[in-house]
């Protein structure tokens, strides 16, 4: 009698109506073994049926952060997205993984990454998400390593964030900014809600406050 039930779960999971998958899927869940049972069907089902079982593991008793774990190959960027957060959710997600999904080809996932690194309050992987901040592509992925800097950075690593001043966007242009005056002490004027003359002026500040302290040094 299982195995017909299980069959039939599986049939349903192949059905084009969404609301059939998952009530499918949500059967799913309450058979035997099922761990191994939806790591199989993920390996062979197509990207409808697999977004579905990942929403209902997702809010699942139990802990399936095997199944998330491997869903960090996932083609899909919110499939990805909502793995780091179930792993983190689940006590799973270490510091090593998220240096490695910092270079996610996704920019959602790789601000979802910073802001869990973050929470996890290891302050030694500041040395991966140092380079984010001058070289990502996305500019709020720029920011958001900016904000680790500030949360985690020293007066040392002033000269790293200075050319960001600079940067196209002007919101890191103005974290930038907030995160000198936390990691220096600092503070050559309010960013937020500044004029473009106004940040340049105070960006200019900064440099010049730099290049004395160079030379004091």
């Amino acid at each position: 009698m299982k195995d017909a039930v299980l069959e039939q779960i599986l049939e349903d999971l192949k059905d084009n109506d969404p609301n059939i998958k998952q009530l499918a899927a949500k059967a799913l869940l309450q058979q035997p073994g099922v761990e191994k049972i939806i790591s199989e069907i993920l390996d062979h089902s197509d990207h409808p049926t697999s977004s579905i079982i990942y929403e209902q593991i997702y809010e699942a008793q139990g802990d399936y952060s095997s199944i998330f774990r491997t869903a960090m190959d996932n083609s899909d960027p919110r499939i990805r997205g909502i793995a780091v957060r179930y792993l983190f959710r689940k006590g799973s997600f270490e510091k090593a993984d998220g240096i490695q999904w910092l270079k996610d080809p996704d920019p959602y996932v790789r601000r979802r990454v910073l802001g869990y690194l973050a929470w996890v309050g290891d302050c030694t992987s500041l040395e991966e998400v140092i380079p984010l901040a001058s070289r990502d592509t996305n500019p709020l992925v720029r920011r958001d390593a900016l904000k680790l800097i500030a949360i985690w950075g020293k007066k040392t690593d002033t000269g790293t964030v200075l050319p960001l001043l600079e940067d196209s966007d002007h919101r890191v242009r103005t974290q930038a900014i907030l995160t000198l005056r936390r990691i220096t002490g600092e503070d050559f004027g309010e960013p937020m809600g500044s004029s473009g003359d106004e940040q340049e002026w105070i960006a200019a500040k900064w440099q010049g406050w730099w290049e004395i302290i160079k030379e004091e040094g």
